[in-house]
């Protein structure tokens, strides 16, 4: 049997002790197994948003798994957070939480970026509302759908409107 690395390990651990249907894992980083100082960051979300007692409960969890389990050589730092605005968007569940929200997207198609109102994530496609100006005319709105995979970098923008 193939031995799981500990990024996978702790992603395992994560998903099978989540404390609600509504959690989810983002991510989790972890440096060099064998650093004097290394740095063990896991990123939880919610649907509904995740709350620093949250965060804190996981790091707990988090924390005893890893000294139980003597993943680490040498001493580490364990950072258990919620991504965030300026985390980009990779999951499914990220989209769908932030429907109804301007998103900024980096496409691969020649450096283009596109900016609208997420209307709805189906089947890894994105329909966003996007905001056409047309020289010397009223700028109007235009619904445009795009591939997840075309998506380079996809953020939430922060309007104070």
């Amino acid at each position: 049997m193939v031995s799981q690395s500990a990024k996978e390990q702790i992603e395992d651990y994560i998903n099978q002790n989540l404390e609600s249907e509504s959690h989810f894992l983002v991510q989790v980083n972890v440096g060099s197994e064998k650093a004097k100082d290394g740095k063990v960051q896991i990123l939880i979300d919610s649907d509904s948003g995740i709350t620093i007692e949250e965060c804190a409960l996981y790091s707990r969890k988090t924390g005893k798994f890893l000294e139980e389990t003597d993943l680490f050589e040498n001493a580490y730092t364990l950072e258990v957070a919620s991504p965030g605005l300026d985390f980009p968007l990779s999951s499914e569940r990220q989209f769908l939480k932030n429907v109804g929200r301007t998103l900024l997207l980096e496409l691969q198609t020649g450096n283009l970026q596109v900016e609208g109102k997420l209307i709805s994530y189906q089947n890894a496609i994105l329909q966003l509302e996007v905001e056409e100006k047309l020289k010397g005319k009223k700028a109007r709105i235009k619904l445009v759908e795009i591939p997840a995979d075309q998506i380079i970098k996809a953020k939430v923008t922060v309007s104070f409107k």
